[in-house]
């Protein structure tokens, strides 16, 4: 869906945003740009909607480069959402809502069907939110609008700059569950800027990670990266917790539990096969013996204790730490 082909960008002073940098963005997938400050997040970001043009180098959306396009034509066709919502104060929500749409020339009746089905996707309820103004919200809410205005006229990619940065940490963790939620259910092609790598973990199907100038450090899904981290710089971005973060990521497998040919203790939690790590582990700790039983359906799989998962992982996280090749094989999860 969207490919950069030798982008740079410079800016005042000799010095380079971004310097040569070549990214592939399948279509249906949420990519997360992250690194330091600085690095060329954003300056990526805004030339993929030509807000910013580049130096050199081309930027294809499904197979068009974008510099034959008009730019107001172009980004009519893609979302945007930045981290003060940008809504405008003097219109109602529906009315910000439906800027897009209008722009596109829809009739009355369809703008107002699409702004409240939108509003009812971002959890807003139209007859109550709907003639607000921007002021009269919280600023979670404020964020739920602007997210329903980037999908004003169901545009095929969203552009997201650290769309969750000015809330909360609990309001943060709910915009980030109904993001995921609405991005299972519509699947458009989503770059989202950040600088929260638990944040990257949660909602990116794969994650970007940029030294300065926009340089590609490592470029994987998220269990890959907190698997096998390319390289010390990687390694040393991810932290301590990089093991803790792995477990929101990787699932149960089934070569480590126990008991397979049994039955489940008695007063062991139910988890399924697709939980993560994280998942299991909080059934565990939840019963008396510490254990949890693995279902598919209704067949059981077999069981696991608290203790052996936290080994399991740590042992697997071992040997990722002495390879950076990819060649480990981590038993762990799938």
């Amino acid at each position: 869906m969207i490919k950069l082909e030798q982008v740079s960008k410079g800016f005042a002073g000799g010095s380079n945003a971004v310097l040569d940098l070549s990214l592939d963005i399948p279509e249906g997938q949420t990519c997360v740009l992250i690194g330091p400050s600085g690095c060329g997040k954003t300056t990526t970001l805004r030339m993929i909607n030509r807000l910013i043009e580049p130096d050199r180098g081309r930027i294809m959306i499904d197979g068009e480069d974008t510099s034959g396009v008009d730019p107001v034509q172009l980004r009519l066709k893609m979302g945007y959402v930045i981290q003060q919502t940008g809504l405008f104060p003097h219109m109602t929500v529906g009315q910000n809502v439906a800027t897009v749409p209008r722009l596109w020339d829809w009739d009355r009746a369809r703008v107002k069907t699409r702004v409240d089905e939108l509003l009812e996707l971002v959890g807003l309820d139209p007859h109550e939110y709907r003639d607000r103004y921007p002021h009269q919200l919280s600023g979670g809410q404020r964020q739920r609008v602007g997210f329903a205005r980037a999908l004003g006229a169901d545009p095929p990619i969203l552009l997201m700059d650290e769309p969750f940065g000015a809330v909360d940490r609990i309001t943060r963790e709910r915009l980030q569950r109904e993001f995921i939620n609405i991005q299972r259910s519509m699947r458009k092609t989503v770059v989202f800027v950040t600088h929260d790598i638990d944040e990257a973990v949660m909602v990116g199907d794969r994650i970007c990670l940029f030294k300065m100038q926009a340089q590609v450090a490592q470029y994987d899904t998220p269990e890959a990266i907190l698997t096998r981290p390319a390289s010390d710089y990687v390694a040393e971005f991810l932290g301590r917790e990089r093991l803790v973060r792995r477990m929101s990521v990787v699932t149960v497998d089934v070569r480590t539990l126990e008991h397979p040919s049994g039955g489940p203790g008695a007063g062991e939690p139910r988890v399924t096969i697709s939980s993560t790590l994280s998942e299991a582990f909080a059934a565990a700790l939840a019963s008396p013996d510490e254990r949890a039983a693995v279902y598919e359906g209704e067949r059981y799989l077999g069981s696991f204790s608290a203790t052996s998962l936290l080994e399991t992982l740590r042992l697997a996280g071992t040997s990722a730490d002495h390879t950076n090749d990819g060649g480990s094989e981590v038993a762990a999860g799938s």
